[in-house]
């Protein structure tokens, strides 16, 4: 049961390195919205990082990909998924052609 949820924008350190002490049962790695398209390359490697890295092992892990209407959502796949996360987040699905394309 998730009783709590917390987004973490993709591009603060900080945040990410006490993301397993904060207490939250799911936690939201998000490079896209709270993230520039300058920082996209970087939130998504620091992103990929701290699952690899952090001992999140009681937490939900989710990636909020980048939308497909921009040019960095397959990139956000192709370095987060080998690193398992629990579940990818599709923002702005408008047809379930747009879920079919990510899976």
């Amino acid at each position: 049961m998730r009783r709590s949820m917390l987004f973490m924008p993709g591009n603060t350190p900080n945040m990410l390195i006490n993301a397993s002490y904060l207490g939250a049962d799911s936690l939201i790695f998000d490079p896209e919205d709270a993230v520039s398209p300058a920082e996209k390359d970087a939130a998504r490697i620091l992103i990929r990082n701290t699952i690899r890295y952090m001992d999140l092992e009681n937490q939900e892990i989710v990636v909020r990909i980048n939308s497909i209407d921009t040019p960095f959502w397959q990139d956000d796949i192709d370095t987060v998924l080998p690193e398992k996360p629990n579940l990818l987040l599709l923002p702005k699905a408008n047809r379930p052609q747009d879920v079919n394309l990510v899976d």
